[in-house]
């Protein structure tokens, strides 16, 4: 339901699908949930308009969402038996896609810009007699650290850890471990400059 009335009635019945919903949660119109009941919001938290939150799994706690967190227009949290944590202060720019596996944890005040993929899994490929969709699916997690910031485009892989105050500049591609305090960027991205 659009307008002030649909803010109205998302903000009254959401929180009871939770498994917690803080003070001053807002969810946009057309919010895709998904068991929600493995879902925690903390207070002052935005989920604008067409998100996608789906916290699927057997084994897993779910999506953790801090205080102070803006969810941008048409991103998408999405755990196949894995966890996502966003902590305080966190900022994701619209059509995002955080995917986990295993574990994704995004450090406090880190800013995500649009278009930011962050793939915490993947697909074994080493047969070729069985289809890739059909063999294991690996994930060893993903770590952004506090204070960091992720240019749009950026695309980050599994196994990887960004170091806290580090900028991504915008279109790179994260495969392998960034050091704190760096700035780095490219195609696959490397550290260009120290911000000490």
């Amino acid at each position: 339901m659009p307008g002030a009335l649909g803010i109205f009635l998302r903000n009254l019945f959401y929180p009871l699908l939770f498994k917690k919903v803080g003070k001053r949660v807002n969810f946009g119109k057309s919010v895709t949930l998904r068991h929600p009941y493995k879902i925690s919001i903390e207070d002052d938290v935005t989920i604008d308009d067409y998100c996608v939150l789906d916290a699927k799994g057997l084994e897993n706690d779910g999506i953790y969402i801090s205080k102070n967190v803006f969810i941008g227009r048409g991103s998408i949290l999405s755990c196949k038996n894995g966890d996502i944590i966003l902590e305080r202060n966190v900022n994701i720019g619209f059509n995002s896609e955080i995917f986990s596996g295993s574990k994704v944890t995004i450090g406090e005040n880190t800013l995500i810009a649009a278009y930011v993929y962050i793939i915490g899994g993947g697909h074994d490929y080493s047969r070729v007699d069985i289809p890739i969709t059909e063999q294991e699916k690996i994930s060893y997690g993903i770590k952004i650290e506090r204070n960091c910031w992720i240019g749009a485009g950026v695309k980050v892989f599994d196994n990887v850890t960004i170091g806290e105050d580090t900028i991504i500049g915008a279109g790179a591609v994260v495969s392998k471990d960034i050091p704190a305090f760096s700035i780095a960027a490219g195609i696959p991205a490397r550290v260009v400059k120290s911000r000490k």
